[in-house]
């Protein structure tokens, strides 16, 4: 067996790491109505947040040393964020909010908007460099311009001692629970309640830095050919524009467009990995047992500090845990918004060491930024649960309200920080299986009988260890190799396939492009922004001989072209029968890319003259698929299509069903929600097909009208590919989007025809999956393609006892064949503590996971159930999860007090989010809803919370902001106090950016912004342009690094009060009352009042 992994190498310093500018905020800011204008909280204990009971807390785990090219000081990589420590303090049991008339307030700080830091991206990825080898320097893409060397980032460099060194006790202010007491009148003068356990915190000005450990190992070889690993994928795309000042056609931009360099394939010892796309909120766990977390907590609670946060200084001591410490606080009438809990933002990066002391740590928040030292779990960006302790029992399950189940994303992009993924190879005999539940060897499978036989921890099983894989056992009963060896200590490792999992050779990388050139296609631009993205794109593809294109155009009927070099021009071959399709070639319609690249250029340039008054409306959409496959049946791959109308002829034609839709949901038709199912089954049966050859679609739709989304994306829900939905097409501000998107499609990481499996420990069974995929047999999933941005949900329950103290295993295994046509199993390892005690389950509640399956949950029975029963499920989930903690953890007796688990504290404010958002809402068009659930299908962890919450960011004042300040300003509470109408807002939720314009805002501020004089001016269609001053170049910045960090190319639109685009803009202001919703106080008070009936 052969392990490696890459050579350190020296490292260029990433982009600035900034916190967010802590004490930003818009006018008004946290104001509510003057009934609910005070309230003050109290805090309790101080548990420490993990270990089991008993545990004493214990210091911060050594940070690791950094590779060649160590940081100078602490954080000294990451420009711009603050110098002092990472701030931190012991979590508190819980506190309590309540409602009625309070103690004359205390001054109070604001509370930070939640936000953070950017996502780390170390320097550009090299250009596609060829198939896996020894390469020390990339190679120029295809037919591109040369790339510059690239140099990897040492495996797992992250920040110096001072910036690493992880803090005792990670969690925030408030680790056991929040209370929002709706009780009782409390006199004007009187002082707020005292804490129920210990007095206020003496706080210490410093904190010792951790020793440093070098965290490398060197990897032995052993039996089979040595292995280049697999270093990270590329980086995160970069985005462009069209340039200032010009008007470019679509033929001309690929010189308008940032050509940043995609994803780099496969084992390459010398990529540099992704940065995480960063989303900065509130921490989903409330302690770790040795943890790296740092979660903020309720605001208000103490003084801030230097940087504005509601935390103190490093060096809190901490106080004996008690598990039903509590705070209280009285009346009806007035609310203090600032104890009303809210996304923080993290002030620094954290180093997370996934196994300490033989135990599972807690991992930090999706949101947050963190770099990942895989000591035997997986890293949480891999995969997450829900609860980062497993009830022992399906009663104790049920008893809490909350989900069991796993976010699995294979893929996802790392930080650049970390070590890549090692690659092993055991040669012919393959991978070492448990025998019974052919589980993969992974670090928690135990070694008995002086290493002669293994003990599965799925299964039990005892196994033989085979004769060439034997080694003696340490006196700790651990292998004497087991950390030489990836698959023993590592939580995710990649083995190279035998010949047993193969059923034909690797598929080669095929990507089909399908594009529509009805008349409306034509006439709106979009065949030609097609024809430009595609043409600009193409020098992205997987370089070498195994990439092959193949392109044909539809309307009324299907043109396919055979692009052979021998040809002078591409040849047109037609197809006029749509009802029983064929192809008229069965060679030379697909080729590689080295073969056709000339011919492909000339024909895309030459489309959109040739069918330039081209008259037939009609569409054969299903058709041109069907003869699509057709053609790339023998090999699979990726179909990319592009369709602008709703398809009116041949095989799944479709019909206009939005008039009917309309006309339900205004008359509050029961059965309105069957129009968001699949009109029928001709377009499912066809996508089982496609799947079974492997064949993914994706489908862009560039469109002006209705076209039935929810019967189109069915095709891409079956076969592993996404719809991306561009309404209402613009050819003067969509062209950018969709060529970024089709880019980031073909280059990001990736694999095709994948198999996979999730494995579990006995006494759990897996109950379902949920995703973007074909399910053929009850146990796998099969996946025609897999990328970087796809996530999978996986649900478990009950089917006997586990045992207490013991731990649960769970092992994904994915079978793929990457873009060089290598078959790879991709392992991915979590192993966590079971538990018999219903307060641990909360107090490791993960809050990012829990909402992202409450979310796919919704989406998943909006076609089949009324939207206000939707809605009154998404919050009675939430109700009865609270009520648990209430009743079975908490002691507080008040009846007047709303006590929140402090990982859960967020919960009611991210449900009320879900019920307003755009899936939910009873306005709205069915395209726009039917989108909305096929994105949720496969939105990963880091991407949910945003969609339905997102940030809300002042940009008319960024010149104010100190250089050193981080790029991205704090984020703003989604409420209208804090829209100015003198200021410019951008709004963004991962897929859209919705740029509010004021209207008095200053003609200064339009001029450099938008280059207009005045309100009148500015054009409907919003291009943003980069001009010759510092607040543009500042928004192009912010706009950009969002881009950067969503992996997601924002679609921007201008919004006005007065307009549908204001009142759009407002819909997402989610704290304010609306004619059919609560605001965020409100529907506290009515969370409090439902579980107050539910204990009576």
């Amino acid at each position: 067996m052969a392990s490696s992994s890459s050579p350190p190498q020296p490292r260029q310093s990433p982009p600035p790491f900034a916190a967010q500018n802590p004490t930003a905020q818009g006018p008004g800011h946290g104001a509510l109505p003057a009934a609910f204008s005070n309230l003050q909280i109290s805090r309790g204990a101080a548990p420490p947040p993990g270990a089991p009971h008993g545990l004493t807390p214990q210091t911060a785990p050594p940070a690791f040393v950094p590779r060649p090219a160590p940081l100078a000081a602490a954080r000294a990589t990451f420009p711009g964020s603050p110098t002092a420590p990472p701030f931190v303090r012991a979590p508190t049991a819980s506190a309590a909010l309540s409602f009625g008339r309070s103690p004359a307030p205390a001054p109070q700080q604001p509370p930070p908007p939640f936000g953070g830091p950017p996502g780390a991206v170390s320097q550009l990825p090299p250009k596609f460099g060829g198939p896996p080898g020894a390469v020390s320097q990339s190679l120029p893409p295809f037919r591109g311009p040369p790339a510059a060397a690239s140099q990897a980032p040492p495996p797992f460099g992250g920040p110096s001692a001072a910036a690493s060194q992880a803090p005792p006790f990670g969690g925030p202010p408030g680790a056991g629970s929040q209370t929002l007491p709706f009780g009782g009148l409390a006199a004007m003068g009187s002082q707020p309640a005292p804490p129920l356990f210990g007095g206020p915190r003496p706080t210490f000005p410093g904190q010792p830095v951790a020793s440093a450990a070098a965290s490398s190992q060197p990897m032995p070889p052993s039996f089979g050919a040595p292995q280049q690993p697999p270093p990270p994928f590329g980086g995160p795309p970069q985005f462009g524009g069209l340039r200032s000042g010009v008007q470019q056609s679509f033929a001309a931009q690929s010189a308008t467009i940032s050509q940043q360099p995609p994803f780099m394939g496969p084992p390459r010892a010398n990529a540099p990995a992704f940065g995480p796309r960063s989303w900065q909120s509130q921490g989903a766990g409330s302690g770790a047992m040795q943890p790296p977390i740092r979660m903020p907590g309720i605001l208000g609670s103490m003084p801030p500090n230097t940087l504005g946060q509601g935390v103190p200084p490093p060096g809190t001591p901490t106080i004996p845990y008690s598990p039903h410490a509590g705070t209280q606080v009285s009346t009806p009438s007035k609310i203090d918004p600032n104890q009303i809990p809210w996304p923080m933002p993290e002030a620094s990066v954290i180093i997370y060491e996934t196994r300490q002391g033989g135990q599972a740590t807690i991992p930090p928040a999706a949101s947050s930024e963190f770099i990942v030292k895989d000591t035997g779990n997986c890293s949480p960006r891999l995969m997450r649960c829900t609860v980062n302790q497993v009830p022992c029992t399906g009663d104790l399950l049920t008893m809490s309200g909350m989900p069991l189940a796993l976010m699995v994303q294979p893929f996802s992009l790392p930080h650049p920080s970390e070590e890549p993924i090692q690659l092993v190879d055991f040669g012919e005999i393959g991978p070492i299986r448990c025998s019974r539940c052919k589980a993969y060897i992974n670090p928690f499978m135990r070694f008995v009988d002086q290493g002669r036989h293994f003990i599965c921890n799925l299964c039990g099983f005892s196994n033989d260890t085979p004769r060439d894989y034997m080694c003696n056992l340490g006196p700790d009963g651990r292998r004497r190799d087991a950390d030489d060896r990836p698959e023993l200590c590592r939580g995710t490792v990649e083995f190279v396939a035998t010949k047993e999992f193969l059923v034909r050779d690797p598929m080669p990388a095929v990507y089909f492009f399908l594009i529509d050139v009805s008349m409306n296609a034509i006439q709106t631009g979009a065949t030609a922004a097609a024809c430009s993205a595609i043409a600009q794109a193409i020098s992205d593809l997987p370089e070498g001989p195994r990439t092959m294109v193949g392109i044909a155009t539809f309307d009324s009927a299907i043109h396919f072209y055979s692009l052979k070099r021998s040809q002078q021009q591409p040849l047109m071959l037609i197809v006029p029968d749509v009802q029983d399709v064929y192809i008229p070639l069965q060679t030379a319609l697909i080729l590689p890319v080295s073969e056709c690249w000339e011919n492909l250029k000339q024909l895309l340039e030459s489309i959109p003259d040739m069918f330039e008054n081209n008259r037939v409306a009609d569409s054969a959409f299903g058709a041109a698929m069907k003869a699509a496959f057709l053609a790339m049946k023998s090999t699979g791959g990726k179909l990319l299509v592009f369709q602008s109308v709703l398809p009116s002829l041949g095989v799944g034609s479709l019909s206009a069903r939005e008039a009917e839709g309309r006309a339900n949901i205004t008359t509050g038709d029961k059965e309105a929600h069957k129009l968001l199912q699949p009109v029928d089954n001709t377009l499912k049966t066809m996508a089982l097909e496609f799947a079974e050859y492997q064949v993914c679609v994706d489908v862009f739709l560039t469109t002006q009208s209705y076209v039935d989304i929810a019967s189109i994306s069915v095709v891409p829900h079956t076969t592993g590919g996404r719809v991306y939905y561009y309404y209402p097409f613009s050819a003067l501000s969509d062209p950018a989007k969709l060529f970024n998107d089709l880019r980031w499609n073909i280059s990001r990481p990736q694999g095709f025809e994948a198999v996979m499996r999730v494995r579990c420990s006995q006494g759990l069974q897996v109950q379902d999956y949920f995703g973007n995929f074909c399910k053929r047999v009850p146990t796998d999933i099969d996946l025609p393609a897999i990328d970087s941005d796809k996530t999978v949900m996986v649900t478990f329950k009950h089917d006997d006892k586990l045992q207490e103290n013991s731990e649960c295993g769970f092992q994904c295994a994915l079978l793929y064949t990457n873009v060089y046509g290598q078959r790879r199993i991709r392992v991915i390892n979590l192993s966590l503590s079971c538990t018999s005690m219903l307060s641990n389950l909360f107090r490791y509640a993960d809050l990012e996971t829990q909402f992202a399956c409450f979310l796919k949950q919704a989406a998943n029975g909006i076609p089949t159930s009324p939207l206000p029963r939707i809605r009154e499920e998404a919050t009675n989930t939430c109700i009865n999860i609270l009520q648990s903690y209430r009743k079975h953890c908490a002691s507080v007796s008040s009846s007047g007090q709303l006590i929140l688990p402090e990982a859960l504290k967020l919960l009611p404010l991210y449900t009320l989010a879900l019920t307003k958002s755009v899936g939910l809402r009873n306005d709205g068009r069915l395209d726009d809803r039917s989108y909305w659930m096929s994105h949720v299908s496969s939105i990963s962890v880091l991407l949910a919370v945003p969609l339905v919450f997102p940030r809300l960011f002042p940009i008319h004042d960024l010149t104010s902001r100190a250089d050193d300040d981080s790029l991205i300003p704090s984020p703003l509470m989604l409420n209208s106090e804090n829209v100015r109408e003198d200021g410019v807002y951008l709004l963004e939720n991962g897929e859209d950016g919705l740029i509010y314009v004021g209207n008095m805002v200053d003609p200064t501020t339009l001029e450099q912004m938008f280059r207009v004089s005045s309100l009148a001016a500015l054009p409907i269609q919003l291009v943003l342009e980069q001009f010759d001053n510092e607040l543009s170049r500042k928004v192009n910045e912010v706009v950009n690094e969002i881009r950067r960090q969503r992996c997601s190319y924002l679609r921007l639109r201008l919004c006005r009060r007065g307009e549908p685009s204001g009142d759009y803009f407002r819909s997402f202001l989610i704290e304010d009352k609306v004619p059919v919703g609560f605001s965020y106080v409100e529907f506290l008070v009515h969370v409090h009042r439902q579980i107050q009936s539910k204990m009576t």
